[in-house]
């Protein structure tokens, strides 16, 4: 087995080695990002029956500027009324640490990760892990949650949240 080493860098401060094993597996380690948007989130969590979670994740999300608090959404029914795009990225170092910065380039997210084999990552953080799908095809990584059936924990809306399934990251670094 050919293992290929590249170097990548996370943010401007952390600096970590790629691993690549074979042609065919790409390495997660890196940065992702992608521009999220407030009615994508709230039409993922709705579809997993996590409604109440929406307008905490909108507001966590800073989708609504001047907003950092539920109470001050115009409507909680209408948690994306004046929201705009934001960048968000995930970043993955090859010393197993997880993050994600919003789109000042603030770290809101924090854990570890392990990959116990190709396309599955584990998230910890501070609760239970979460288990993710992902497939990455040329500079760009798609992210599956694998969770519950009816799981309507903050822990598996933290994972919708993560992942917007379905849509795309785009390898920045």
């Amino acid at each position: 087995m050919n293992v290929v080493r590249t170097t990548a860098f996370v943010v401007t401060v952390v600096a970590c080695a790629a691993t690549t094993v074979g042609a065919t597996t790409p390495s997660i380690v890196g940065t992702w990002q992608r521009t999220t948007t407030c009615a994508e989130l709230a039409a993922a969590l709705n579809r997993k029956g996590m409604r109440r979670y929406v307008a905490e994740f909108v507001v966590g999300n800073g989708f609504v500027p001047g907003v950092t608090q539920v109470s001050q959404l115009r409507d909680s029914d209408q948690p994306c009324h004046g929201a705009v795009p934001r960048k968000h990225s995930h970043f993955f170092t090859n010393r197993r640490r997880f993050g994600s910065l919003d789109w000042r380039g603030e770290e809101v997210d924090d854990g570890t990760y392990r990959i116990p084999r190709p396309g599955t990552l584990v998230i910890s953080k501070e609760f239970p892990k979460v288990t993710f799908g992902y497939r990455i095809i040329g500079s760009s990584v798609t992210f599956t949650p694998q969770i519950s059936r009816g799981c309507t924990t903050f822990r598996c809306a933290w994972a919708i949240s993560m992942a917007y399934p379905g849509k795309r990251w785009q390898r920045v670094r």
